[in-house]
């Protein structure tokens, strides 16, 4: 039995209404997307963020410079150089790589130069 023409008008209106949703639905999770990867972003930026107020309290801070300068020194002038050697990069090179402060201390100190 073939269908009327007023059943094949309704199921053309259900049709295009499934579709005209289903447009809604991807336009929102493109939405829901964009949101998501804003928020990874600053969620990101938080922890990095978090990260950085977070060394304030590394005990490694809170050793005076004068120690810090000596145990190198000592790491410098007892150690093996062959084995202070990582990647062809001698003992000085490597300790300035560590942070801003050690980089202080190895290009001050004398004796490694």
């Amino acid at each position: 039995m073939r269908p009327t023409n007023a059943k094949l008008k309704d199921v053309e209106a259900q049709i295009s209404e499934m579709m005209a949703h289903i447009r809604e639905l991807k336009s929102q999770v493109k939405q829901a997307k964009t949101k998501l990867r804003r928020l990874r972003n600053e969620e990101a930026a938080i922890f990095e963020s978090l990260a950085d107020h977070r060394l304030v309290f590394s005990p490694f801070r809170n050793i005076p410079e004068d120690v810090l300068r000596e145990i190198c020194i000592q790491a410098y002038l007892e150690g093996n150089m062959a084995e202070l050697t990582f990647m062809g990069l001698p003992l000085p090179f490597r300790l300035a790589k560590i942070c801003r402060g050690m980089r202080y201390i190895v290009l001050t100190t004398p004796i490694f130069w």
